[in-house]
């Protein structure tokens, strides 16, 4: 946009909005890319349309497998070679794959590249005997010009030296807050309109193929103009492709009009399910944040996609959009809080639904992130041989200080005068057993919202912070947030599948052997169960 505004300025003439897509991609690659598994997103298309124009072989940082798995369909009727670097046959699949021109992915790569890779990273190709040949460890192998090389790594925040960053292109296909938001919109509206999806599909192939036909037009008349000879006026052929491509390119101007038109009527029903994929990307990003928690809290996209496109299925139907979206939202946000506790400990439970709902509230412009570093950290320490002196004595020293450090944020910028002023009032609020619950003195529960309350509670009675912070939840978010569902064996029988099997992670004296056999005789498999020990 700066760029845009500059050239605007200086008077340069430019288009108004600016895309990678619009320059360097081709929309009828770009739907065939997308039918093999690219994410519809615009950062996964750029991405994409950079792998696709660069002369070095890419390296995509790939910690939720999109790319990985795009490039497995897109490649799979070349006779891709999917290897690992630990494979005992590895160099021979990737000379045979070089020789013959085949594709080949190289996934699951660390900080550094083999040096045996090195000649095919900087495609050092000569000639000998009249072939092209690489040399791929002791051997030279004949280099097909067919041949393709992808790398893919899952660390989701590698460091390359010069020595690897140099040789390809690094493409970073880690999910981004927007992207995840694309992808779910076109997943929601897949579902709820797929006529709309459809009739968008179509319209971006068909806008391709009449752009195409103009520059077969254009390129076609300067053919003809450059190979002209004498007067072109009296070039009937000339004269005749002219008129014909006018009325050509007459009839492919309007019918683009009115498929913008179209276009434009499909994007606006397609934004007023937006709010959907915004609910679910916060909250994508909000349970990836849990492993810094523990490191064990980790959900991959394809587990967290399959059950948005569960909540799409059952949440209740309605014929009025607005009413419809609500009705996702709420049910994906519950059935997501569900399946996460699940899999929580229960110390961090809270925890969790603290962060939904910062990140929910964050998003809505309902949480100064000032007030939230200070509920978190406390706020620096001031010199106090400037700072007013505590106005009572039952005021304690840190909780003091803790007030003047508040004071200094814009929300709170009259709270010492308030706290002098109302000195009873608020030894009421300190003294309670249950702080959180006492309204504020002089009907300053009007001026503060909750957010900020929580703050006041962390200065006056911190020991009361984590009741205070659940009555915030359920105030936000209903509750059933402070309320984890119990652990129910059926219903995490019914989220498995063949693929996908339950672990149990016991404390100690835990044994779910019984619970188990139980379940197992409701569903008449008691005869079909098996233990087996690991010992």
């Amino acid at each position: 946009k700066m760029w845009v505004q500059e050239l605007q300025k200086r008077g340069i003439p430019c288009s108004d909005v600016v895309t990678l897509s619009n320059v360097l991609g081709d929309p009828v690659k770009i739907r065939e890319w997308q039918i093999a598994g690219l994410p519809r997103d615009t950062v996964s298309t750029d991405n994409a349309i950079v792998m696709n124009q660069s002369r070095r072989w890419p390296l995509l940082i790939d910690p939720q497998g999109q790319a990985n798995k795009w490039i497995r369909n897109m490649e799979k009727d070349s006779g891709l070679h999917v290897l690992k670097m630990t494979q005992s046959d590895f160099i021979r699949k990737l000379e045979n794959a070089v020789q013959f021109g085949q594709p080949v992915l190289l996934e699951n790569v660390g900080e550094s590249l083999d040096t045996i890779l090195e000649p095919l990273l900087t495609k050092s190709i000569y000639k000998s005997g009249g072939a092209m040949v690489v040399n791929i460890g002791d051997s030279a192998v004949e280099y097909s010009p067919d041949f393709r090389f992808y790398i893919t790594t899952k660390l989701p925040n590698p460091h390359y030296p010069p020595e690897v960053s140099t040789k390809v292109v690094l493409i970073n296909f880690t999910i981004t807050l927007s992207g995840l938001e694309d992808q779910l919109l076109g997943i929601t509206v897949e579902r709820e309109r797929r006529e709309l999806e459809d009739e968008r599909q179509k319209l971006i192939i068909q806008n391709a193929a009449f752009k195409k036909e103009l520059k077969e037009i254009e390129d076609k008349i300067l053919e003809m103009l450059s190979s002209a000879s004498g007067d072109i006026l009296e070039d009937e052929a000339l004269i005749e492709t002219l008129s014909s491509s006018k009325k050509t390119s007459e009839g492919i101007a309007a019918a683009l009009e009115v498929a913008e038109a179209t276009e434009a009527k499909i994007n606006d029903t397609r934004a007023k399910y937006r709010p959907v994929a915004v609910r679910g990307s916060l909250l994508f990003f909000c349970i990836s944040d849990l492993r810094n928690v523990e490191p064990m809290y980790q959900y991959s996209l394809v587990w967290f996609v399959n059950l948005f496109v569960l909540a799409i299925q059952d949440a209740e139907a309605s014929d009025d959009i607005a009413v419809r979206v609500d009705n996702l939202i709420d049910y994906f946000t519950k059935l997501l809080y569900r399946n996460v506790c699940r899999s929580l400990f229960e110390k961090d439970k809270l925890l969790y639904s603290f962060l939904n709902t910062l990140r929910i509230q964050g998003h809505a412009g309902l949480v100064d992130p000032d007030e939230l570093r200070l509920l978190l950290t406390g706020g620096s320490m001031l010199d106090q041989g400037g700072a007013p002196a505590k106005p009572a004595d039952w005021v304690p020293e840190r909780a003091w200080t803790e007030i003047i450090n508040l004071s200094k944020l814009p929300a709170f910028s009259s709270i010492l005068i308030e706290f002098t002023k109302n000195l009873d009032g608020w030894q009421t609020v300190y003294d309670a057993s249950e702080p959180h619950k006492v309204p504020l003195p002089a009907s300053l529960d009007e001026k503060y919202k909750s957010f900020s309350k929580l703050c006041i509670m962390r200065c006056l009675r911190p020991d009361c912070v984590v009741p205070a912070v659940r009555e915030f939840i359920v105030e936000q978010m209903g509750q059933e947030f402070v309320e984890p569902p119990p652990f129910d064996l059926a219903s995490c029988y019914a989220d498995s599948s063949t693929t996908s099997p339950l672990i149990f992670v016991l404390s100690p004296g835990a044994d779910p052997m019984a619970s188990l056999l139980a379940f197992a005789d409701t569903q008449d498999m008691s005869k079909k169960i098996k233990s087996l020990s690991l010992g």
